[in-house]
């Protein structure tokens, strides 16, 4: 079993990186673009940023992992298997990068719920702290916003909720009685001993989302110049945060594809529109170079590690 994964999980990768490179050919990138110092240092920054957020974004996941398995799963095992599995957000579907974590179950030999659980946790709280960042820096704009995006966000959320209801049902039904001694072994997750790695899990994104925001902003004040105040700047800054979860919630748009240019020149209107679009494919090109760095640093730290 564990060697089939493994299989699996080599035949996911090689594709994965076959559509990351097909995905920076799409995006029909100029030089032209990037002769700007400030857009190259844009760039730099995103990428090596990102690359950082993405190689510590493993410890909340882990955290959630280690609060409802009751192992002590090390950081070395778990941030291979998420750099890894990091890069499958970018196969057509728009889910592999959440199954391909339960490689740390066969790993680790625990629970594949336990881990599946720990990813719908991370998740969970991943979008709820975006969405409360990019309410607070929007201000007034987020009405507006909400007007026309809205209804995509209720739909999504009531199939959700709907979805959530049904799973639960058949759980109930199916199994009864593993979903008891599920209960009571998750129970032990809010301890006193285990509650602070479990409120770890719960408030990292509300620090990744401030070092994210400070990171777009700068990118943003980079490749648009002294064209905005700061309060606009802050605004556009919130825009291309809640663009992500636009895109998020929007079935057949992985990554948000075409949603953040929509979102941004949507809140700034034309004005300074092939800016902005810049900044958006500057952000993209930090994102996928960002992505296949931490894979790469991920696959070094895991040989490392079987040498060792």
């Amino acid at each position: 079993m564990k060697k089939a994964i493994k299989i699996a999980g080599n035949i996911l990768m090689i594709a994965a990186l076959a559509f990351v490179v097909k995905k920076l050919l799409d995006m029909d990138i100029s030089p032209s673009d990037f002769r700007s110092p400030e857009v190259i240092s844009a760039l730099i920054i995103g990428t090596v940023m990102q690359t950082g957020i993405i190689i510590i974004s493993c410890i909340p996941w882990l955290m959630f992992t280690r609060s409802l398995s009751g192992v002590k799963i090390p950081y070395s095992s778990a941030m291979p298997v998420y750099t890894q599995s990091n890069l499958y957000k970018y196969l057509p579907g728009n889910v592999f990068q959440y199954v391909g974590r339960n490689k740390l179950a066969a790993d680790m030999q625990i629970s594949h719920v336990d881990v599946a659980c720990a990813t719908v946790l991370d998740v969970l709280f991943c979008v709820l702290w975006t969405g409360m960042i990019s309410v607070i820096l929007l201000g007034s704009k987020i009405a507006e916003l909400m007007g026309k995006y809205g209804r995509n966000l209720l739909i999504t959320g009531a199939a959700g909720v709907i979805l959530l209801l049904l799973l639960i049902a058949v759980i109930r039904l199916k199994f009864r009685d593993k979903v008891g001694s599920y209960i009571s072994r998750y129970s032990k997750a809010f301890e006193k001993e285990n509650r602070p790695q479990l409120l770890f899990g719960i408030f990292y994104y509300f620090a990744h989302n401030i070092v994210s925001a400070g990171m777009y902003f700068i990118c943003l004040r980079l490749v648009i110049g002294g064209g905005y105040e700061l309060s606009e700047l802050l605004t556009l800054t919130g825009a291309f945060m809640f663009a992500w979860i636009i895109g998020f919630v929007t079935p057949g748009a992985p990554g948000g594809i075409g949603i953040r240019e929509g979102v941004m020149l949507f809140v700034c209107g034309d004005e300074h529109s092939d800016k902005i679009i810049l900044f958006v494919l500057v952000m993209r090109i930090a994102s996928v170079l960002a992505d296949v760095t931490a894979f790469a640093i991920g696959k070094i730290y895991e040989n490392r590690k079987l040498k060792a």
